[in-house]
């Protein structure tokens, strides 16, 4: 396949790369970029035990899971760090997640977002999307 004869797949798209730009900004503001899926996994899955994609969590159950996942992560970071990231990341999933304002975002919704926000490669995130989407409908 000769891909010079593609047209636009050189071409970098305006819009494409200011979502690249934002997604990378969240991740920086939260420390997303330091949180690898292998840190995240089992966090997750101490989070949602029940295995029930329909579980809510409460911004102080989020919270001191977030505060788990980064303490072990951010050891080498002083504790003001790891308490920012923590606060930025909850209320990004808040902002995003609880419109309404009740309290309680979905597990499956904190799971997909921290997942992109993670800061593994492209592909590692799509297999672990594939995995949780198969999950979810397992349930």
């Amino acid at each position: 396949m000769d891909l010079d004869g593609i047209e636009g797949l050189n071409e970098v798209r305006p819009a494409v790369y200011r979502a690249a730009l934002k997604l990378r900004s969240l991740q920086k503001l939260c420390q997303m970029h330091l949180v690898s899926l292998r840190d995240l996994r089992p966090i997750l899955r101490a989070v949602g035990g029940s295995g029930d994609p329909t579980v809510s969590l409460s911004q102080q159950n989020l919270r001191q899971s977030l505060e788990q996942l980064f303490h072990g992560i951010l050891e080498e970071l002083p504790e003001q760090a790891v308490s920012e990231a923590t606060e930025q990341t909850t209320r990004l999933l808040f902002k995003l997640y609880d419109r309404e304002e009740t309290g309680y975002v979905l597990l499956r919704s904190v799971e997909a977002a921290l997942v992109v926000l993670s800061g593994d490669t492209l592909s590692a995130k799509h297999r672990d999307g594939l995995c949780f989407s198969c999950s979810s409908a397992g349930n």
